[in-house]
């Protein structure tokens, strides 16, 4: 488990996010959070970004038992969840989030290989708990 564990956290309630280290989670590789879901070309000239703030988690391998883990938070194709992930400024912030499941690779030997979830952020509350 690496260091980054303690600062990654999920939970279904805001006062029930868990740090990744307590729950036996490896950190994950962050993706780059953007602020807008997607960039739209204006008749002026600029461009503006509309929709919600996205980033993703993804594991280069994870095993069966911490991706089963993390789909007890989303059973579905995507649920509300609250996180600890690192904002535009790339400090870790709380956040309500809409966690979607990405499709999966089948298992190999108990473990998966380059999986991801995606999380779009209906609110950051910055560096501490509301």
């Amino acid at each position: 488990m690496t260091d980054l564990a303690v600062d990654y956290a999920i939970g279904a309630a805001i006062n029930s996010v868990q740090s990744f280290a307590d729950l036996g989670l490896v950190a994950p590789y962050q993706e780059p959070y953007v602020p807008y879901g997607v960039e739209v070309d204006a008749s002026d000239g600029l461009i503006y970004g509309h929709g919600f703030p996205i980033t993703a988690l993804r594991w280069g391998v994870i095993s069966q038992a911490d991706r089963d883990l993390l789909k007890t938070y989303c059973p579905g194709k995507s649920v509300i969840v609250y996180v600890r992930v690192r904002d535009d400024d790339w400090v870790f912030s709380y956040c309500k989030a809409a966690m979607i499941w990405q499709p999966e690779n089948p298992p190999s030997n108990g473990s998966i290989f380059d999986f991801s979830i995606i999380l779009r952020i209906q609110e950051n509350y910055g560096a501490s708990l509301p």
